[in-house]
């Protein structure tokens, strides 16, 4: 029952911003972010209610639809970008990479991870994109200075939530983050940052 529930969330969330894309005219950057923190936000709760195996399976499969999904215009909110990224099959892939390493003995660390990714992220890329100036020295990425201080302070107030004991250690711990989420193109920091944002919280704490 809980499986076909989140499953149905799950549906509900893209669908909700497909229908929200369409009807407000949002740009496909917006409405990708959109949906972005909303399966974000479902894994996150998702160890509360579903084994580890489960979450795993399921995010497998929705990545492989979302990939199917390319070779149409049915999600528009999702797949309209113009830039070349595979975010959006690598994020159901860095849950289930997380939900592999974490669950279920360790849900903390497998939510900082997923949150850090579809919190952080989705902020960089909106202050980059309206209040970006500064292009990050990295010739592979097209993203900024002001987008990467935003994910830092992010990714700053998702620690001292779950991690407030780390202190200064906070600082440093989103640094690193950062310094990630910068280097990496192509939307692989989706992929990369929940298992490493995980396995860092858990070295320090």
């Amino acid at each position: 029952m809980m499986t076909a529930i989140f499953v149905v969330l799950s549906v509900l969330c893209i669908g909700g911003v497909e229908l929200l894309k369409r009807s407000a005219g949002l740009s496909p950057e917006f409405s990708r972010r959109l949906a972005h923190v909303g399966a974000a936000l479902i894994a996150a709760v998702s160890p509360y209610f579903l084994g580890a195996p489960i979450i795993i399976v399921a995010c497998i499969i929705f990545a492989l639809l979302v990939l199917i999904g390319r070779r149409t215009a049915l999600l528009s909110s999702i797949h309209g970008v113009q830039r070349t990224s595979y975010g959006d099959v690598c994020l159901p892939l860095g849950e289930a990479l997380a939900a592999a390493l974490f669950l279920p003995h360790s849900i903390v660390a497998f939510q900082f991870g997923v949150l850090v990714m579809g919190l952080a992220d989705p902020a960089a890329g909106i202050v980059g994109e309206r209040f970006g100036r500064v292009s990050l020295p990295v010739p592979w990425v097209s993203k900024t200075l002001e987008g990467s201080c935003m994910f830092f302070l992010v990714a700053c107030c998702i620690a001292a939530v779950f991690a407030p004991s780390l202190g200064v250690a906070l600082f440093a711990l989103s640094a690193v983050l950062t310094l990630i989420e910068g280097v990496l193109g192509y939307g692989l920091d989706n992929l990369v940052l929940p298992a490493v944002g995980g396995l860092l919280l858990l070295a320090l704490v």
